[in-house]
């Protein structure tokens, strides 16, 4: 089975990107990338382009409400947890609570709920913890605005004072915390409403300093920014001007922990970008929620000294080499099941669980089985007392949540959105789930929704390609979710040069422009089963241009998408 994809050119719209380039001064061709953003008008063209456009904020009587009840704790010198979530925006937003109260003279300590323990989210439990440690103030990060349950009991139980920093949606019934700040209460298009807590807590952060001549906020920014590309959400507004100040901090390494993260990652970075926060720290930070607990990625964020952050960056490195080896077993094993049983070829969905895998990577290997299948993913990792986590992942427009809705009595618990979702599950459920799951795909899946989709924003002229461009190009950075990077095509390469390289995974080509004989290198991450078509007269390519900075030299460099 072969991960087909289709090509999608964008619609091109020649007498607005021609006003738009005018009006503005840019090329035709950034003014058609921009359109392609859902640039409508010449204002909100200008406001995407500005480098230094003037932040949002949350409402000032509640950001002040919550410094009230914090300045009282700590002047009293009352205890106070922070309550985090075990992925990176939850460590992160951990570190720079903790980080700001300490500054402040605040007396505190944190939490991170085990993920296997304890589960997301708040339990029962967290009441005995108060009482026995005295808190007097809990504040909840990432996690807490579903738990309305839970905080009730709190404020039964103890004197203690509940403060929810949470991007998740706000249910019908709300918890009877003293203070929430939740970019949800605000309007859809308000450019703080896709924030995650990380830049939630910047944007409280940025406040506190307002009062707090000591607290800087360029000290925060750099995982704020990380937060926000881990999370993976939608980068316009407010995201996308964090990333930007985040990325040029980040960039200098002055941070003792993300400075060890990469050199112990052995990977050598003359300039970090957006994609680095996906790809190298995110994922070394996660696989300490992943296999053991999130405590030790928070330590590492939380590192003052060079000595201190290299042992911890060290355990998470150790922690990540596991995290892959897991991953690469469950994957071989899910590959050959699926491959082997003629049963999934006629399938819309892939399901399938067992004994032997690790529910804390089983969401990785979902996604690169869709990868591989192009078809949605289900995997159930199953414990030895009968009891499995599923995760799911989806691809195009296929909605998982709604699939795995209609199949909702089966699990003890479920949550998710449209791209991904998990859930609970005993292993006695399992083959009844899994055939109404199928029954229900097979009705609801299109065929064609199957193929995955690549949506290119312009047939690029090979002349064109050069750092200039590349420069140009780099205007509507940061690249990721809601912004992705601009994807192009041409039939006017040449590929005089192929190979396969990482352990035969990888397809890296040199190419030459017909026209002006410029000669450029391309790499495709996970093309190598395309190397059969690089010997054909014509090549359709599908690519991002990006720089690449080798020995102080940056030249331009290709990152494939398909080949045809």
């Amino acid at each position: 089975m072969t991960n087909l994809k289709r090509w999608k050119l964008k619609p091109q719209t020649t007498e607005f990107t021609k006003s738009l380039s005018e009006s503005l001064s840019i090329s035709p061709l950034l003014a058609q990338l921009l359109i392609n953003r859902n640039i409508t008008t010449i204002d909100q063209a200008k406001k995407y382009l500005d480098n230094d456009c003037i932040p949002s904020q949350f409402n000032e009587e509640k950001l002040e409400q919550i410094l009230e009840i914090l300045e009282s704790c700590i002047q009293k010198k009352r205890p106070i947890l922070i309550y985090g979530d075990y992925d990176v925006d939850g460590m992160s937003s951990t570190a720079m609570m903790v980080k700001l109260i300490s500054s402040l003279g605040g007396i505190v300590r944190y939490k991170i709920p085990h993920r296997f323990d304890d589960g997301y989210g708040i339990t029962d439990s967290i009441v005995q913890l108060l009482q026995k440690d005295s808190i007097q103030l809990l504040i909840t990060l990432d996690c807490g605005i579903t738990n309305a349950k839970e905080i009730a009991l709190i404020k039964q139980h103890t004197p203690c004072e509940v403060i929810i920093f949470d991007h998740h949606t706000i249910p019908k019934e709300v918890p009877p915390a003293d203070a929430i700040l939740n970019p949800k209460e605000l309007p859809l298009q308000h450019p703080l409403y896709d924030l995650c807590t990380a830049g939630i807590v910047y944007q409280f952060v940025t406040y506190v300093a307002t009062k707090h001549p000591q607290i800087n906020p360029d000290h925060y920014i750099d995982l704020a920014a990380l937060a926000t590309v881990a999370d993976v959400v939608n980068l316009q507004g407010e995201n996308r001007n964090i990333v930007k100040k985040g990325l040029r901090k980040f960039s200098q390494l002055q941070h003792p922990g993300i400075k060890a993260l990469l050199e112990v990652s052995g990977i050598k970075k003359e300039v970090i970008t957006e994609q680095d926060f996906g790809f190298l720290f995110a994922p070394r930070l996660n696989a300490s929620g992943r296999l053991s607990t999130a405590h030790h990625g928070v330590d590492l964020l939380l590192a003052t000294t060079e000595q201190e952050a290299m042992t911890r960056a060290l355990r998470l490195e150790k922690l990540n080499q596991s995290r892959k080896e897991l991953d690469q077993e469950i994957l071989k094993q899910a590959i050959n099941e699926v491959e082997t049983n003629p049963h999934y070829a006629n399938q819309s969905i892939i399901i399938i669980g067992s004994k032997n895998w690790h529910a804390g990577v089983i969401g990785i290997t979902a996604s690169k089985l869709v990868d591989r299948f192009s078809k949605p993913v289900v995997i159930v990792a199953f414990s030895e007392d009968g009891y499995g986590r599923g995760s799911s992942r989806s691809l195009g427009d296929i909605n998982i949540y709604s699939l795995l809705y209609s199949c909702k009595d089966h699990f003890l618990k479920f949550g998710g959105h449209k791209q991904a979702a998990g859930f609970s599950i005993t292993q006695s459920n399992f083959t009844a789930f899994k055939a109404a799951l199928e029954l229900e795909s097979s009705k609801k899946i299109n065929q064609q929704a199957l193929y995955d989709c690549l949506d290119i924003d312009v047939k690029l002229n090979a002349d064109s390609i050069n750092l200039e461009l590349v420069n140009t190009l780099y205007t509507l950075s940061p690249f990721g979710q809601g912004n992705e990077e601009p994807l192009f095509y041409t039939d006017q390469l040449q590929i005089i040069d192929s190979k396969v390289v990482g352990a035969g995974k990888h397809l890296k080509l040199t190419v030459r422009d017909q026209n002006s004989n410029k000669i450029f290198d391309a790499i495709g991450f996970g093309l190598a089963n395309k190397l059969s078509l690089v010997y054909k007269n014509d090549n359709h390519l599908v690519f991002h241009l990006n720089k690449n900075h080798w020995n102080g030299k940056t030249t331009v460099q290709l990152v494939l998408k398909d080949i045809k």
